[in-house]
């Protein structure tokens, strides 16, 4: 935070978490299945996992599988480099203005955020 009511921030855009439905289908026997992509920029493990499900957010139905690495030992799916830029501290809008270090002159730098996707499966018979 600068002194001329600025502050410095890396603003990102990435949601905390985000599902999405990656499509489904019939299994036979009145049996479907319904894909599901867990984004998160924390690492989930899978009973995190487990309680979205529970939770009726990754589908419904008598199995439930997590099908990625959950364990907290995953890598990264991807990185989201971050610019640093110039906010009102008081209004917190974003100024147009390159984000400059105000004791060293020099253009602050781009941050890297690592997020997480996890895929996982919902499967249900006909009586849900």
């Amino acid at each position: 935070m600068s002194a001329d009511g600025k502050n410095f921030v890396f603003l990102r855009t990435r949601p905390e978490l985000v599902i999405e439905g990656t499509g489904g289908g019939s299994l036979g026997n009145c049996y479907s299945a319904n894909g599901w992509r867990v984004t998160s920029v924390h690492r989930l493990t899978a009973e995190t996992l487990r309680g979205l499900n529970a939770l009726g957010l990754l589908g419904i139905g008598q199995e439930f599988y997590v099908n990625s690495q959950a364990d907290g030992k995953e890598e990264p799916a991807g990185v989201d480099t971050v610019p640093c830029v110039v906010v009102d501290k008081r209004t917190g809008k974003r100024l147009d203005e390159p984000a400059i270090n105000p004791y060293s002159g020099e253009p602050y730098g781009s941050h890297d955020y690592p997020y997480f996707v996890y895929d996982c499966e919902s499967r249900c018979d006909s009586g849900d």
